[in-house]
């Protein structure tokens, strides 16, 4: 018979704008959308639970041009077909979705 494992799941709650950092969050949040808007770069989606900015993958270029120095902690999660590449800005993270790579067999 088969064991059941119940293991603890760290979940984010949503901030709170009664915690004592929100408002630093939030402003850092919206400074950052108005440059990147400002810098022509397409925002598909905000997600300020999760403090993600969603970009075009078309926009990928530009953001390194204009915000290449500010960036930190590039990571890539795949799922399915596509791959989430994310990088932090000013404590925000700033993702875009690619098409997954075939891996050449030979």
């Amino acid at each position: 018979m088969a064991a059941l494992y119940l293991v603890g799941v760290q979940a984010t709650l949503p901030p709170s704008i009664l915690a004592e950092d929100f408002p630093a969050k939030l402003s850092a949040f919206n400074d950052l959308t108005r440059e990147i808007r400002g810098a022509s770069i397409v925002i598909k989606h905000l997600v300020l639970v999760d403090n993600k900015i969603f970009i075009e993958p078309s926009s990928v270029e530009l953001l390194l041009r204009r915000f290449g120095h500010e960036l930190r902690s590039m990571r890539s999660a795949s799922r399915g077909r596509f791959t989430c590449h994310t990088v932090t800005a000013r404590g925000v993270d700033i993702a875009w979705y690619s098409l997954v790579k075939e891996q050449d067999h030979e």
